[in-house]
Formats: C-alpha cells, sequence, structure tokens
C-alpha cells in the first residue's frame, strides 16, 4: 500500500510541476508581450521628435529692426 501511496503523490507532484511550468510559461510570454508594446511606445515618440525636428529646421525666427512708433513689432517666422 506505501507504494501505491507513494506513486499517487508522485503522480500529484509531477501534475503540479507541470502547471507551473505552464504558468511560467504565459507568464513569459506576457512579459515578452509586454516588453514589445513598451519598445513601440518608446519608438512612435522619438520618430515624431525627428519628424518634428525636420519640420522646425526649415524655418527661423527673423528679427526685424524695431519701430519706434509701433512698441508692438516683433520678430517674424521666416522659412527658410
Amino acid at each position: 500500500m506505501r507504494v501505491a501511496a507513494a506513486s499517487e503523490e508522485q503522480s500529484a507532484t509531477a501534475e503540479q510541476i507541470g502547471k507551473n511550468i505552464e504558468s511560467v510559461n504565459s507568464v513569459s510570454n506576457e512579459s515578452a508581450s509586454g516588453i514589445q508594446q513598451i519598445a513601440q511606445s518608446v519608438e512612435s515618440p522619438v520618430q515624431l521628435t525627428g519628424n518634428l525636428k525636420d519640420i522646425i529646421s526649415r524655418f527661423s525666427i527673423g528679427h526685424h529692426k524695431q519701430n519706434p512708433c509701433n512698441s508692438n513689432s516683433k520678430g517674424k517666422l521666416l522659412k527658410r
């Protein structure tokens, strides 16, 4: 009877180990998916920043002499 009990215990332990391995595999897959999403999230702002820098580089701020009669005159945005 001891052999049968030990065999059942071993079988239950093996089953539990199998379930734990499946859990670890699932968590690993979720982590990989999360890391991929983070990488994509980081890539998007970096690309947008590069695009914005490119667009901004096409413009410069030109300063004109201020007219003493017009104290509201400011620099003018000029396209390069």
